[in-house]
């Protein structure tokens, strides 16, 4: 679980045993007024149904009798590309605030907020520019943009939807030759950056490019070497009301942005997203929200604080731009919860391992006391809280800056005790989301008012979904098992300059392959079980599904990270796991540097057992349960090749480096798993 989030450096690391939540009132209060604010209609036992026997192609039960490729376009009619986004913004705010941004070194300051008059006039002049001084070619040319997030992304984004410029993004964490890669991969002719300085390794690089037309800063630069270099204030400043150039007519199913797939498995590729692709999902998430009476307004605040290069977080913007409400850009996510306390946000779309942190700090807290665990569950299982949980829930409200009203997650699964805690602890619905890249973001989304765990909801407007039989193995569609297969208006255009990629991930029918198994529960939502590409086979025939396992065991306190692997003629699995260092030197009495420790029997030992009380709180199957572990110093990086850009294990790249390593784990392991098999199996 990579993530500039330290397990332990947390603004919240005495949530545990501070004071915390007046208005809980019990398990049973929670569902009383989610059902109360949040009944959507839908019929929890029969989620969605199977409109077509043959294929199993299934969809949500509100829209067993729609045309998917048109309904969505009766949401915001008038919204028909994406430069429509600030225009139908603006008119739902009547004109209210738009963005800010948050500067932590100045807390006392009041916010500056910007109207969306004033944030429509920035990006039509920026577009202006783009389209009269560096001559881009509406359709054709691309811009692209490698930023902390900031208002300014936004202008530039938005310009280029209006002017139809295609926008390329790219992430802070991307060193010189990745981004020269990209900008030569796309023939993108401008580069608009944030700071200067992030492009000092490589800028003459740039500069000698013919490609490149200007580099486009978002600071103010006090002197500007070269002619190519323009500044954003200073484009401002230069532009006037006439020089705004009438916006151009487009199609909406014209490319709007190429966007980089994280490519766990191989080289990242470019998928390429058009105006309707996005819209579709846009609206989509709107009509389901809309149901359950969760749609953000002109009052809603939102804290943009995940990468602006991934779709997840651009989506979660236009979802809020559209109905006119207020965005917060925050570009250190490490001090997230100090910007949670001033913005104060009403909703919240994160990911897991941020809940992870949080829940794991205040449970460790907790677990020090009996009396104190056994508070925790009464009120997290019945409904008569005790003194001490109302003020735990309390302060974790407080941690989020006490005034949310929904909170969606998504990008990876969320474990059932961390969602049912701030469920309950938070006291709002929390919405999984579902899909992809090549999907546009689109899939599923459970319901508000569904408490159910492990799930991923029932399929959005614009989706058809089917299952279909994974070779080698015992997913069958039969069984409602099977890969996770996509169709409608949000599934991606292909692969930007590869066209064998495309085919094979889209099929003639206009499937999208996901390469995730799914199940259908009996209550007709989605539960995903793995990657078809990560699955392998043991010995005696069973699947492991490796990443379900990570995403348990990287959650003891001893791990940062874990690599879970096993060889086909062996009947265990094996991990490879990067101790937390700041938790290991807190609570392990050897002080030797991390590289010793990592030889240390005594620490393996200590992890070893403890990610084996994991297996067995989780109830793993003795073929899932570690037999051997290796202690590895070194963290997985993009540096060292071993995570993606969005944080996701390379697992080929991983396999291939610990090759020699995996096999001595079986070596060593062999007369312990001799030994301990038998018992396990004898249990089973």
């Amino acid at each position: 679980m990579p993530s500039s989030f330290s397990k332990t450096k947390l603004p919240y690391a005495a949530a545990g045993a501070g004071a915390l939540v007046a208005t809980y009132a019990g398990v049973r209060a929670y569902r009383s007024r989610c059902q109360d604010k949040h009944d959507d209609g839908i019929d929890l036992n029969n989620q969605s149904v199977e409109i077509d026997p043959v294929e199993h192609i299934r969809r949500c039960t509100y829209y067993k009798d729609i045309d998917i490729y048109s309904y969505y376009k009766t949401i915001y009619p008038n919204v028909q590309t994406l430069g429509d986004i600030l225009y139908s913004g603006y008119s739902s705010s009547k004109n209210g605030p738009c963005v800010t941004n948050v500067d932590l070194s100045n807390k006392t300051s009041s916010l500056h907020w910007l109207s969306y008059s004033m944030v429509l006039e920035k990006t039509r002049y920026i577009g202006s520019h783009l389209w009269t001084d560096v001559q881009l070619v509406p359709t054709q040319s691309k811009v692209a943009i490698i930023s902390l997030n900031r208002s300014e992304y936004s202008f530039v984004e938005h310009a280029c939807y209006m002017y139809g410029f295609i926008v390329v993004a790219l992430y802070t964490s991307y060193d010189a030759a990745t981004v020269l890669s990209i900008l030569d991969r796309t023939d993108a002719e401008v580069l608009v950056v944030d700071d200067i300085q992030r492009i000092e390794p490589y800028k003459s690089q740039l500069l000698r490019n013919s490609r490149i037309k200007e580099i486009l800063v978002m600071d103010d630069v006090a002197n500007i070497e070269h002619e190519k270099i323009r500044t954003i204030p200073r484009v401002l400043k230069s532009m006037q009301q006439v020089d705004i150039r009438p916006l151009p007519r487009l199609d909406p199913d014209l490319i709007a942005t190429l966007i980089l797939t994280s490519g766990t498995t191989g080289e990242p590729k470019l998928a390429m997203l058009t105006h309707t692709n996005i819209l579709a999902t846009v609206k989509a998430v709107l009509d389901r929200r809309q149901r359950g009476n969760l749609n953000p307004t002109p009052n809603h605040r939102h804290c943009s604080f995940l990468p602006l290069a991934h779709l997840y977080e651009r989506i979660v913007l236009i979802i809020n731009f559209i109905q006119g409400s207020q965005v917060a850009y925050c570009p250190i996510p490490e001090r997230l919860f100090e910007y949670y306390a001033i913005i104060k946000p009403t909703g919240s779309s994160t990911v897991p391992r941020i809940l992870n942190k949080v829940y794991d700090t205040i449970m460790a807290e907790v677990n020090k006391s009996t009396v104190k665990r056994f508070l925790i569950n009464q009120a997290l299982h019945n409904d008569k809280p005790s003194l001490f949980s109302r003020l735990i829930f309390r302060k974790v409200r407080n941690l989020f800056g006490g005034e949310l009203t929904v909170m969606v997650t998504g990008s990876a699964p969320i474990t059932h005790d961390v969602l049912h805690f701030f469920r309950i602890a938070l006291d709002i619905p929390i919405i999984e989301a579902y899909g992809q890249t090549e999907s546009t973001a689109s899939a599923t989304t459970t319901h508000a008012i569904d408490r159910s765990c492990g799930i991923v909801g029932s399929p959005v407007a614009v989706v058809d979904i089917k299952l279909i039989d994974v070779p080698g193995t015992n997913y069958r569609s039969d069984n409602n098992q099977g890969e996770v297969c996509v169709r409608g208006p949000c599934v991606f255009k292909g692969y930007y300059g590869d066209e064998k990629k495309t085919r094979e991930t889209i099929d003639e029918g206009g499937w999208l392959h996901t390469g995730d198994v799914g199940e259908w529960t009996p209550t007709g939502t989605l539960r995903i079980i793995d990657r078809t590409k990560h699955i392998f086979k043991l010995n005696q025939g069973e699947y492991i599904a490796p990443e379900r396992l990570e995403d348990v065991y990287v959650r003891s306190r001893w791990v940062s990270q874990i690599f879970v692997d096993g060889i086909s003629t062996e009947s265990t699995i094996v991990g490879i796991v990067v101790p937390d260092e700041e938790y290991v030197r807190q609570n392990y009495p050897n002080k030797s540097p991390i590289e010793d420790l990592c030889s240390d029997d005594k620490l393996k030992e200590i992890i070893f057992n403890d990610l084996k009380r994991l297996a067995k709180e989780y109830k793993f199957k003795y073929y899932e349960t570690l037999s051997n572990i290796h202690l590895h110093p070194e963290p997985f990086s993009q540096e060292n090749g071993l995570i993606t850009s969005t944080l996701k294990t390379r697992r080929t790249a991983v396999r291939q480096y610990f090759q020699n390593t995996i096999q001595s784990l079986y070596d060593l392991g062999e007369q312990t798993t001799k030994t301990i098999l038998p018992e396990l199996q004898s249990k089973l």
